[in-house]
C-alpha cells in the first residue's frame, strides 16, 4: 500500500515538472523580442500580399496571380528559426482572410504550398550556413514546393472550388489543358521568390546573424 502511494506521489511530482518544462520551452521560444521580430516580418509580408500580378493571362489558369508575400516568412525562417518562419506565413494568410475572395480556401492552400519553401531552407540553415548552402537548399525548397503544389491543387483546391465535389474537381485538375499550367505557374513563382530571397540574403545577412546570435540557443 505504501509502495503504491509512493509511486502515485512520484508520478504526480513528475507530471507537473514535464508540463512546466513544456510551458517554459514555449515561453522561451516565443519571447517578447522574437514576437516583436515576427510581428515586423508579418507586417511586411502582409503588405506585399496586396501586390498581385497576373502571370499566365490568356491560359486556363489566368486566375492564378503571383504575389511576393512569402519572401518574408522565409527570411523570418532564416533569422528566427523554422517555426517562426511558418508562423509568419500562417499569420499573414490569417490576416488576408478579411480580403479573401475564396472563403479561406486559397489561404489554406497558400499555407500548405508554402511549407517546403520555408521549412527546407530554414531548417538546413540551422546546421549549414553560408551563401553556398543557402543557394543549394533554397533551390531544393523551390523544387519541393513545385512538386508539393501538385497534390495540394489536385486533392484540395480544385475539388473545393468545384463545390466540394472531389471526383469532379480532381478530374478537372488532371485535364491536360490545366495541370501543366498550374505546375508552370508554381515553378515560375518559386523561382522568382527564390531568386529574390537569394538576392536579399546578403543585404539582410547582418540582421540574420544578429538574430541568430540572439536566438541561436533556442531550438525551433
Amino acid at each position: 500500500m505504501e509502495q503504491k502511494t509512493d509511486e502515485s506521489a512520484q508520478s504526480a511530482s513528475i507530471a507537473p515538472a514535464g508540463e512546466k518544462s513544456a510551458k517554459e520551452a514555449f515561453k522561451s521560444y516565443f519571447s517578447a523580442t522574437r514576437i516583436a521580430y515576427m510581428a515586423i516580418f508579418t507586417a511586411f509580408s502582409f503588405a506585399l500580399r496586396f501586390l498581385e500580378l497576373p502571370l499566365l493571362s490568356g491560359t486556363p489558369v489566368s486566375f492564378l496571380k503571383l504575389d511576393f508575400s512569402n519572401i518574408f516568412p522565409l527570411i523570418g525562417g532564416y533569422a528566427l528559426g523554422p517555426v517562426a518562419g511558418v508562423a509568419i506565413g500562417v499569420l499573414k494568410e490569417a490576416l488576408w482572410i478579411f480580403y479573401s475572395t475564396t472563403a479561406g480556401v486559397g489561404e489554406l492552400a497558400n499555407i500548405l504550398i508554402m511549407l517546403p519553401f520555408v521549412l527546407i531552407p530554414s531548417v538546413a540553415y540551422k546546421y549549414r550556413k553560408g551563401i553556398k548552402s543557402v543557394l543549394i537548399f533554397l533551390s531544393v525548397g523551390c523544387i519541393a514546393q513545385v512538386i508539393w503544389s501538385f497534390p495540394v491543387n489536385w486533392l484540395l483546391n480544385f475539388p473545393i472550388f468545384s463545390g466540394f465535389n472531389w471526383p469532379l474537381g480532381m478530374s478537372l485538375f488532371m485535364d491536360i489543358n490545366v495541370w501543366p499550367w498550374v505546375i508552370l505557374f508554381n515553378f515560375i513563382k518559386s523561382v522568382v521568390l527564390g531568386v529574390m530571397v537569394f538576392l536579399m540574403y546578403k543585404p539582410i545577412s547582418a540582421l540574420i546573424k544578429m538574430t541568430n546570435a540572439r536566438f541561436g540557443r533556442k531550438k525551433a
